[in-house]
């Protein structure tokens, strides 16, 4: 199935395999004898190479195995020198000192003559030494879907693009289309630092973790997963129910790009685009639906998406968690304003609800911690309008919205559940944790502390997270032209708008007494401890400060003239504040490929482990099968999280046979003959324990199958989501249908 574009390889059958008597070895001065050991006396040699094969431009899988003891590094060459280098792609990576076999997938961009090494790093001891056995080089089909790929997306654009043109744009009276420009150029711009090679590699590891997530949610749509609730990469390949916790809907799609070829990069690079459009461009429809003025809603969009907070959880701390859900922010701030609004028989009225459904699950599928966060506004907001939740109309459009967001993301929460109430985690674990007497200031040091304890001075001055000058400005020019305001529908709720934004930003602070709260009761307390650290409080108080900005400018306090100039003067100091930026971005990392990542034993970076058996020490997990050595086991065949294995048991005992798989609830084995099922249980260190029964003799089958309920949730959010597709396609637009003028 898989073939080679070079004639030289053509010749070996489809594939090349270099053998230790084809190994090589590579000098300091690019020259070359036969040899495939290297250790630190040869302190002449570079590297264990293969020799040169010419491969055409294309998608190829490398495969190695070795031995080796230190720190080694491995990755793929030119023979020749180009602008001074020889590493391909300019990625080398760390290989797993726990392993002897690796394998990735390269893409070569011209045809090139290429060599596979492995070498010592400069911290090597005096024992350690490289070897290199085996090396296997494939052409890939992807060669040829992924430019076909790109060339349907290609014209899907195209299409999508005229298809705008004609419907809508060419319809447009100009001040629509000098918005819709603008805001196309600033979704262009806010990706800047994308647009070159590599990616920036922060203090914190939020950047390898999310690559972990694509790289994951990938590997488990190719296990057969759908949803993909296991990840098998982590842990060694002991997988890890990441998916079950933490919301990747939005990561299928850069999953499926690395499908069809994209490395792993710019898959994610392309998500980031993906979410950028989204951002300005839902940004802008809701602050539209509040002030009902296209140049407001242009302003808003342009100070939310291109403010310093929203841009620091994207390059500096690379939380694209956060990011995500600040997507939804001003989407639910528009549901809450409208349901309280508007008038409550109106046709408008009873479909509000879709927005805020459309609002909590994106919060939901994108970052559980924010969604922590705006819930508890949210009741601020219900308590401080009461009086108009209790309205009949209000109250039915509120639970309306509940039901639709509970039934839409019951795929998730019915596992969510499931594994919070019966699995024995470290995250449930932690829930139930008694705190007792413990120092409420010394609980709360990691949250303050991380947070900045932050004053005043550095919620508006403070390097990543803070309000910005524009957003102040238009803050300051709204509370000095209050006498002024005509009282109007707009300004009456624009009091209400300064009220939440002076409470958020004072959350921000050390004004705000947290320990003082925490002390108050144990569900506050966790509530805080949950959300870790004070300045993810920030966002939501960036969004609802951004909302009153767009509503100052269609308030009409100002001359339209004035108005005008301030919007241009907001405008380019905003572009010119995230320029200054990105001059602060430094790209210097590569990830084409899982690999890529350099990371140590275990894998993948666990961060506080919070979705792992108690039962399981990291430290002690072993890559092999093992059982009892009264069972006869002829053959063991892996793929991914699922094992096939023929064993027989002669004696009159039920036996356990250990897999290298975490065990979760839903892993199953059955006989491949019968289809009768062999009992399945948590063995030794949190790991699959399939019983062997006394006498049996056969080959079973052990992997994981969802239960039925879980299936029963996904039919239901499945059917949710078409009604609420036919809905939105009918009600919500971004810009109405306007005639020429």
């Amino acid at each position: 199935m898989q073939f080679i574009l070079s004639c030289h390889i053509r010749q070996g059958g489809g594939q090349i395999t270099f053998t230790p008597d084809d190994i090589e070895l590579q000098d300091v001065n690019y020259n070359y004898e036969k040899g495939g050991y290297l250790d630190v006396s040869a302190i002449d040699k570079k590297a264990v190479v293969t020799p040169k094969i010419q491969l055409k431009k294309g998608i190829y899988y490398v495969e190695a195995s070795y031995a080796e003891h230190g720190v080694a590094k491995a990755g793929l060459i030119y023979d020749e020198l180009r602008n001074g280098k020889d590493l391909v792609n300019d990625a080398e990576f760390i290989v797993n000192p726990e392993d002897n076999r690796l394998s990735f997938r390269a893409k070569i961009h011209n045809d090139s003559a290429i060599r596979f090494k492995i070498r010592l790093t400069g911290d090597a001891q005096e024992n350690d030494y490289v070897q290199l056995l085996q090396v296997r080089i494939v052409s890939s089909k992807l060669t040829y879907i992924y430019p076909l790929f790109c060339l349907l997306f290609c014209f899907l654009a195209l299409d999508l693009i005229l298809w705008g043109y004609f419907k809508y744009y060419r319809l447009w009276n100009p001040e629509e289309k000098a918005v819709f420009l603008l805001l196309s150029f600033m979704a262009f711009f806010i990706g800047l630092p994308l647009y070159r090679n590599g990616l920036s590699e922060p203090a914190n590891m939020d950047l390898k973790f999310h690559l972990q997530r694509i790289e994951g949610v990938y590997k488990g749509l190719l296990s057969g997963q759908f949803p993909v609730r296991i990840q098998p990469e982590w842990l060694n390949g002991y997988g890890y129910a990441s998916s079950v916790f933490y919301g990747d809907i939005f990561l299928y799609f850069p999953a499926v790009l690395r499908i069809v070829g994209f490395t792993l990069q710019d898959a994610y690079k392309c998500y980031l685009g993906m979410l950028h459009i989204i951002a300005v461009f839902l940004s802008f429809y809701s602050f539209k639906k509040i002030t009902k003025n296209n140049v407001a809603a242009m302003t808003g969009s342009v100070l939310y998406v291109g403010s310093t907070t929203n841009l620091s959880l994207l390059y500096t701390t690379t939380m694209v968690g956060g990011y995500s859900a600040m997507i939804f922010f001003p989407l639910i701030i528009t549901g809450f304003y409208l349901v309280f609004t508007q008038e409550a028989s109106s046709r408008e009225y009873k479909r509000i609800w879709i927005i805020l459904t459309v609002g909590f699950t994106g919060l939901l599928m994108t970052h559980m911690i924010s969604c922590l966060i705006v819930g508890v506004y949210s009741v601020l907001c219900c308590l401080f309008m009461i009086k108009k939740v209790l309205r009949k109309d209000t109250l039915f459009v509120l639970m309306k919205a509940v039901c639709a967001t509970v039934f839409l993301n019951l795929w998730f929460l019915v596992p969510f559940l499931n594994y919070m109430l019966s699995e024995k985690l470290r995250i449930n674990s932690e829930l139930g944790r008694d705190w007792g007497d413990s120092d409420i200031h010394a609980l709360l040091g990691s949250f303050v502390g991380k947070g900045d304890g932050r004053s005043l001075y550095n919620l508006f001055l403070h390097t990543d997270y803070h309000v910005d000058y524009a957003i102040l400005f238009i803050l300051l020019l709204y509370i000095v032209t209050m006498p002024m305001q005509k009282k109007n529908f707009l300004t009456k709720y624009s009091r209400v708008f300064l009220v939440f934004t002076i409470l958020a930003f004072w959350v921000c602070t050390d004004l705000f007494p947290i320990a003082r709260i925490a002390e108050s009761n144990a569900i506050l307390l966790k509530f805080f401890l949950t959300i870790q650290y004070q300045y993810r409080f920030i966002n939501i108080a960036i969004a609802i400060a951004v909302c009153l900005c767009a509503m100052f400018f269609a308030m009409e306090a100002l001359e339209p003239k004035s108005v005008t100039f301030i919007v241009g003067l907001v405008c380019c100091f905003t572009l010119y504040q995230d320029c200054r930026y990105f001059e602060t971005v430094k790209i210097d990392s590569i990830y084409l490929d899982s690999i890529d990542m350099g990371i140590m034993p275990g894998c993948f970076e666990m961060g506080k482990a919070e979705y792992l058996p108690t039962a399981t020490d990291m430290e002690n997990l072993v890559k092999e099968v093992e059982y009892d050595e009264a069972l006869q086991v002829n053959d063991i065949k892996r793929e991914y999280l699922a094992f096939t294995v023929s064993v027989t048991n002669p004696t009159g005992e039920e036996r356990e046979i250990l897999l290298p798989v975490l065990y979760y609830t839903g892993y199953r084995a059955f006989d491949t003959q019968s289809k009768n099922e062999l009992k399945t249980v948590m063995g030794n260190n949190g790991r699959v324990a399939v019983m062997a029964p006394a006498g049996y003799k056969g080959t079973f089958h052990m992997a994981f199958y969802e239960p039925w309920h879980w299936r029963i949730g996904e039919i239901v959010s499945a059917l949710t989501l078409c009604f609420l597709i036919v809905l939105a396609g009918k009600y919500i637009g971004f810009v109405p249908k306007t005639t020429p003028q």
